[in-house]
This record gives C-alpha cells, sequence and structure tokens, in this order.
C-alpha cells in the first residue's frame, strides 16, 4: 500500500510505517518485521492474553515504544538487570514509554485497543516459563 492511494482503511488493518526522510507507507500486520522503516504505528484490539504477548517478553534494543491505552485495561510488566519486575496498570487514556532494551509484557484485565509506536525491526522475544534473562542482556 502506498501513500498515494487516499482509499480509507480500517485503522487496524494497517501499520503506518515512518521512514527518516519524512515518507509514510501503510502496511499489512503480515509485514511487520520486514519494513525497512525506523517506525511503525498501529492500533492493536485486544481481547485476552493471547491477544497480546502476554506469554512472552519482548524488548526492543534499537528504540523506546510507546504503548498508550484506548479501551480496555492493560497492566505492563517491565523487567529490570537486577530480574525484578515492576507492573503498571493502565488505564483507558494513559500511556507509557518502555524503555530501550528493557523486557515487558502485557496482561489483559478488560478487552480493549491499545495504539503502539515501536521500532520497526530488531524486536527480542523469550518465553516468560524461561525467565528473565541475566543483567548482561539488558546491554
Amino acid at each position: 500500500m502506498t501513500t498515494q492511494d487516499t482509499t480509507p482503511r480500517r485503522i487496524e488493518d494497517c501499520l503506518v510505517a515512518l521512514f527518516p526522510d519524512a515518507r509514510v507507507t501503510l502496511a499489512r500486520y503480515a509485514e511487520r518485521g520486514r519494513l525497512d522503516a525506523d517506525w511503525i504505528a498501529g492500533i492493536k484490539g485486544f481481547t485476552d492474553g493471547g491477544s497480546v504477548h502476554a506469554s512472552h517478553w519482548e524488548r526492543h534494543p534499537r528504540g523506546e515504544e510507546v504503548l498508550c491505552l484506548l479501551e480496555g485495561r492493560i497492566t505492563v510488566t517491565l523487567g529490570a538487570p537486577d530480574n525484578a519486575e515492576r507492573s503498571v496498570p493502565l488505564e483507558p487514556g494513559q500511556l507509557i514509554v518502555v524503555p530501550r532494551g528493557h523486557w515487558h509484557r502485557l496482561e489483559v484485565h478488560a478487552p480493549g485497543r491499545l495504539l503502539f509506536i515501536t521500532p520497526s525491526v530488531g524486536s527480542e522475544v523469550r518465553r516468560v516459563d524461561s525467565g528473565l534473562p541475566a543483567p548482561e542482556a539488558f546491554r
């Protein structure tokens, strides 16, 4: 999809890919991770933990991630280099900036929608049951 196509689209069906030269491209979710954009933004609908990465830790070594809760209720759990976890509940209208390289995961308490702005490539995931990585993995 290009920005020359002015056909209206459902926002939940598209990612907005942002490039360093101020160019914007619309992409399908299936293209996530394969775009050469610096950043992607989108809205993710969720109903339960299976709708988000509840069973996996995720991190973005290339930059911070912005999570804006539009509807519903979630808790963002942040991992720290000392293997401590910090849980941050979000209500609609609140946002959190996940620091670069910090492992995090989401827990759903009520169905809703989440706006995210995240680095386009380089994300890492690991299963929650494998525990948080050693402190050197946060560098």
